[in-house]
Order: C-alpha cells, then sequence, then structure tokens
C-alpha cells in the first residue's frame, strides 16, 4: 500500500512540473511574438506597471555585422579533392580543399564589383558637370 501511494505522489508531482513548464513556455512565446521582453510574459500586470517606474539601462551599442564570406567558384580535381574560390574582406582566396584538410594555394585582391564601377562613373561624371558648367559660363561671358 505504501508502494502504491509514493508511485502516485511521484506521479502527481511530476504531472505539476511538467504543466508548470509547459505553462511557462507557452507564456514565453507569446511574449516572443508581441516583441516584448521574454520575462514581461511572466509577470502579474500590477508588477509590470511597477516594473515601467523603475528607469531601464541605456540601450547597447550596436554590434558591427560580420562580413560575410562568400564563395566565388568551386571546381572538382578528383574523387575527394575541389578547388574554391572564397572571397572575404575584399580579398579572395584559392583555397584546395580534402578530406583531410583545407590549404590555402593563392590570394589576391578581388576585382571591384560592376555595380561599383557604374557608381564610380556617375560620381566622376556629377564631378566634372560643374567644372563644365563654369567653363561655358566663362566662355560666353568673355
Amino acid at each position: 500500500m505504501d508502494d502504491i501511494l509514493v508511485a502516485l505522489r511521484a506521479i502527481v508531482a511530476l504531472g505539476a512540473v511538467l504543466g508548470l513548464l509547459l505553462f511557462l513556455s507557452r507564456r514565453l512565446q507569446k511574449s516572443q511574438a508581441k516583441g516584448v521582453s521574454p520575462l514581461a510574459g511572466l509577470m502579474p500586470k500590477k508588477l509590470a506597471q511597477l516594473s515601467e517606474l523603475v528607469p531601464s539601462r541605456p540601450a547597447a551599442a550596436p554590434r558591427a555585422r560580420p562580413e560575410k564570406i562568400t564563395v566565388v567558384a568551386r571546381s572538382g580535381i578528383g574523387g575527394k579533392a575541389q578547388l574554391v574560390v572564397a572571397e572575404f574582406g575584399g580579398i579572395r582566396y584559392v583555397l584546395g580543399v580534402t578530406e583531410h584538410g583545407i590549404n590555402v594555394v593563392d590570394t589576391q585582391e578581388a576585382p571591384p564589383l560592376a555595380e561599383e564601377i557604374i557608381a564610380e562613373e556617375k560620381r566622376s561624371a556629377v564631378s566634372e558637370m560643374p567644372d563644365d558648367i563654369v567653363d561655358r559660363a566663362l566662355r560666353s561671358v568673355a
């Protein structure tokens, strides 16, 4: 009889803990969906109003986004060996990739993108226009 009561108490305690975890996870999911602090969903409304009175910490400075590594080209050499051209930080790396490791074969500066070339040409054309206009005005006055 005592064994049955102990087992029943253990099952009830386990059910209570699982129910509490389920309740907390649902409350946290709702608060995250609203875009508020995860702990704001756990506080009663009256305590949440009190927490608004307390001055909050200043926001942390935004972190710089790390540059992405882009794979420019990939070519298979053998069964499990490849040559990969990857670009990071304006530098292109030629990498030898095997099942045993990765070796840097060569590095070179990345060529400018077509978008950058077009933007540079537009900037130079705009900077030349005022000089051209000034020259025309001076010729017409002279």
